[in-house]
């Protein structure tokens, strides 16, 4: 019994940063813009695979999305360091509310193209490499120093569990209100995400230090900061190795499901819902374990055991096995992701937030080049051979440079 009250206080616990309005109402409407983004990749993906049929396009697609992010995000976090993070929140949102609205009424009107999609995405990526910038940035303005680790925790599960809830609403409606129906329903999903920020309460009574300096000064502190932290760097590092070679299963995921356990559209739809329940179920983990001191050993832990799922699921033929290894590779993909997000929090310094949490976003930019690269090996080998090498690339780098760095390894 005692056993239970205690689980039960730390359950509470770790939800505390909630009792928090400004958080609730961020959390909130990043359920809604989250929930929404999973039901958009789902369309997106089968659209572009109706239409071309081509594992290279549906690259170069996903890609477009994250080519702006190699780029702008520092540039964002410069911004999100000089001026009022949450207006910068507001203008994202309501760009996106208007993006998805006209990709909606050109799928509806029956003119959509493949290239539509590209260049949509590449827009949705510049707005949202400011827009993610500065919800890294707001998020230690919202929660106690104490609390950033449980609150970091519960943005992973906001994230991810929303996304679940897409994918099979998005599975079930597709088939009749279709690919234009579902980004009706995004765009819907963001407006209400922008209505939450205008809720919140927020004073912004003067402009940060950094804006009383040159642009050109302030992009010079924060990399001169980021230079003398050898465990910020060691971060950056495994997350550009996850996100060159890690990306390579989700977006072949339609051919698995078409060409590999034959199980098509309805068979995709579930095995991306077994990857984000693993995902939630890995956001999940690691709020329960939020105040861990040895978070380093956790990160490689995760590291390890997803490269081994990863490879597993290359190599299954079988439908079931691998509804159990999607989930598998989600559950741990995600601890690695949140604990490499908690660790820059925890480093960041609150007038250099933006510019170091922008790292983050930028390594997320760095995937249209392994998708390119692996969507056009995939043309040559299959989606099997990819995910394999791409897997075991991955996994040895990331242990390299462990290895190598005992301040990483040992990071409380």
């Amino acid at each position: 019994m005692a056993g239970i009250r205690a689980s039960k206080y730390a359950i509470l616990a770790s939800l505390s940063p909630l009792k928090r309005r400004n958080f609730f109402l961020l959390m909130a409407g990043r359920t809604s813009s989250n929930m929404g983004r999973s039901m958009r990749v789902f369309a997106r993906a089968w659209l572009v695979l109706e239409i071309t049929g081509s594992p290279f396009l549906l690259g170069v697609v996903t890609a477009s999305l994250s080519l702006p992010s190699m780029f702008m995000p520092f540039l964002a976090g410069v911004l999100a360091d000089r001026m009022d993070r949450r207006k910068l929140l507001i203008y994202t949102e309501f760009l996106l509310v208007l993006l998805w609205t006209a990709v909606a009424v050109d799928i509806t009107l029956g003119y959509i193209e493949w290239w539509h999609l590209s260049v949509s995405a590449i827009l949705s990526g510049m707005i949202q490499s400011f827009g993610r910038t500065g919800h890294q940035a707001i998020l230690a303005n919202l929660v106690a120093r104490d609390e950033l680790p449980r609150a970091v925790a519960i943005d992973s599960v906001v994230q991810h569990w929303p996304n679940a809830g897409g994918l099979l609403v998005a599975t079930l409606v597709i088939g009749v209100i279709g690919t234009g129906g579902v980004f009706w329903i995004t765009a819907i999903g963001q407006l209400i995400t922008g209505i939450t920020l205008l809720l919140m309460h927020w004073e912004y009574a003067e402009p940060p230090e950094a804006a009383r300096r040159s642009v050109g000064s302030n992009l010079m502190e924060g990399f001169k900061y980021i230079r003398g932290e050898s465990v910020l760097l060691g971060l950056i590092l495994i997350s550009a190795a996850a996100t060159l070679f890690g990306g390579a299963t989700q977006f072949l995921m339609p051919f698995f499901a078409r060409d590999i356990l034959g199980v098509g559209s309805s068979g995709l739809g579930v095995l991306l819902l077994f990857s984000t329940l693993g995902v939630s179920f890995g956001s999940i983990i690691v709020m329960s374990v939020s105040s861990i001191s040895r978070r380093g050993l956790l990160l490689l832990s995760a590291v390890i055991l997803g490269t081994l799922f990863r490879v597993a699921f290359s190599q299954s033929e079988i439908f079931y096995l691998s509804l159990g290894l999607v989930f598998g590779m989600g559950m741990f993909n995600t601890i690695r992701m949140t604990m490499v997000q908690m660790m820059m929090q925890l480093m960041a310094p609150d007038h250099l937030r933006g510019r170091v949490m922008s790292l983050r976003v930028s390594m997320q930019g760095l995937s249209w080049i392994g998708v390119l690269a692996l969507g056009g090996l995939a043309e040559f080998v299959g989606a099997a051979t990819t995910v394999l090498i791409a897997a075991v690339i991955s996994g040895l780098v990331s242990v390299a440079i462990f290895t190598r760095m005992r301040s990483l390894r040992e990071f409380k």
